[in-house]
């Protein structure tokens, strides 16, 4: 198989690592990283800042990648505007300037969660500042480079070690102390694994079939609070610690429900991401 040359932004991330560790024997990576140098990918991983748009110019042009994978975002929402669109931004300009294809990572938060299941022709209408970065930067990709994939993607799962955003649950529950989580919010999660080996699967298509928005998602929608518990169930650790809280008493808007079709992915790609209740019921094997 043609050797192929892909730049995955955000190294470090839990997607990046994943997608590094699942890369298939002909792919040659590069990795961007800022703060935490990746493990295990040695002089072809990169310290950039992504919002930086000449320095993330070079780096495309010493690099010269068949495709990017652009999985980078901030979490702060003091720096949002930095993290996921000046760096979104810089990476689509780069891609178009040098005519490099794009997958560009987004999130199921870009819609207002009153009219799911959203289809991947839904128009993003989001309500909460994470979803209003990445509904932005989707705009940016498309009218930068309009053959770009857009992925939309729900909360990423692992049961060992536990995700970023299952590992503080893990670690209070493992200390004793109570958790709240939403139990009047849907999403489809889905496993790290599932997710990456799906992603794979969309570098290996040709760019035409690849453009054009995607949902890769869970197939069971469930609420934070129900997944606490699974968690709490897979760890061993007391389920009676994780309660219910309410978005009636959040200060702000969340959206109530952004369960994600995934009509164009069951029709194409070969993986299917198994039920979140099933990863956190057992070691299951991840698909290869």
């Amino acid at each position: 198989m043609t050797a192929l040359t892909v730049l995955i932004t955000g190294g470090s991330g839990q997607l990046g690592r994943e997608l590094v560790r699942r890369a298939p024997p002909h792919a040659r990576l590069h990795v961007t990283w800022r703060r935490t140098p990746p493990p295990d990918v040695g002089p072809e991983a990169h310290r950039l800042d992504l919002a930086d748009g000449q320095a993330t110019l070079r780096l495309f042009q010493r690099v010269r990648p068949d495709v990017v994978v652009h999985t980078a975002s901030g979490f702060r929402e003091e720096t949002l505007a930095q993290d996921v669109v000046a760096a979104t931004r810089a990476v689509a300009e780069a891609a178009r300037a040098l005519g490099v294809p794009l997958i560009h990572l987004s999130t199921d938060l870009v819609f207002d969660g009153e009219r799911a299941p959203y289809s991947e022709g839904d128009e993003p209408a989001p309500v909460h500042p994470y979803g209003h970065a990445k509904a932005e930067a989707e705009r940016t990709v498309r009218a930068l480079g309009p053959g770009a994939a857009i992925v939309r993607t729900s909360l990423l799962v692992r049961g060992t070690p536990p995700d970023r955003n299952s590992a503080w649950v893990v670690e209070a529950l493992r200390a004793g102390r109570p958790v709240e989580l939403f139990a009047d919010e849907l999403r489809c999660p889905l496993a790290i694994e599932d997710l990456a080996a799906q992603v794979w699967e969309l570098v290996a298509l040709p760019a035409e079939e690849r453009a054009g928005p995607w949902h890769l998602a869970g197939p069971e929608a469930i609420s934070r609070f129900a997944l606490g518990l699974l968690l709490a169930h897979y760890h061993g650790l007391d389920a009676r610690l994780v309660r219910p809280a309410w978005q009636r008493d959040f200060p702000h808007p969340r959206p109530r429900d952004v369960r994600l079709r995934t009509d164009r992915a069951d029709r194409v790609l070969a993986v299917r991401p198994r039920p979140i209740s099933g990863v956190l019921a057992r070691a299951g094997r991840a698909p290869r």
